[in-house]
């Protein structure tokens, strides 16, 4: 079986509703990430943010797991890459690394926003995250 949402193949059904997640929220997202050292995040997002202290917008990179609880992949690549995320040379590549797991409830990232920073979800940012969590299950196909 396939997986598909908005013409792309995805290889879980937890990939593709989280890629209509991310255009339902808003937030640019792409697939073609390089791997971060012994890490290869399976998205990049980038979301708006509107505090006066920031650039207008957030970038992370995000790796999906299935998983109910975000402890049960306690250190895991993702979260050791926090407040920023550089390449080899130094040059800046994302805010932080994310886990996202099977629902907006089961996310974490922790990066710096305004003064100050510490850890996200994404409920925080997004208001009606688990509606909008529904509606793109309903937009993810399954091809036999």
């Amino acid at each position: 079986m396939s997986l598909s949402y908005n013409g792309l193949e995805f290889e879980t059904e937890l990939l593709a509703q989280w890629a209509a997640f991310f255009d339902l929220a808003g937030w640019d997202w792409d697939r073609g990430i390089v791997a971060v050292e012994n890490w290869k995040p399976d998205y990049k997002v980038c979301f708006p943010c509107g505090h006066s202290e920031c650039s207008g917008s957030h970038t992370l990179f995000v790796s999906v797991l299935p998983v109910e609880n975000i402890d049960e992949v306690e250190g895991h690549p993702a979260l050791e890459h926090i407040y920023e995320i550089k390449d080899e040379s130094g040059c800046w590549l994302a805010n932080a690394g994310a886990l996202f797991g099977n629902t907006p409830d089961v996310t974490r990232w922790e990066m710096a926003h305004g003064s100050g920073g510490g850890v996200d979800t994404v409920k925080i940012w997004v208001e009606d995250a688990n509606q909008l969590w529904i509606k793109a299950r309903s937009l993810v196909l399954k091809k036999s």
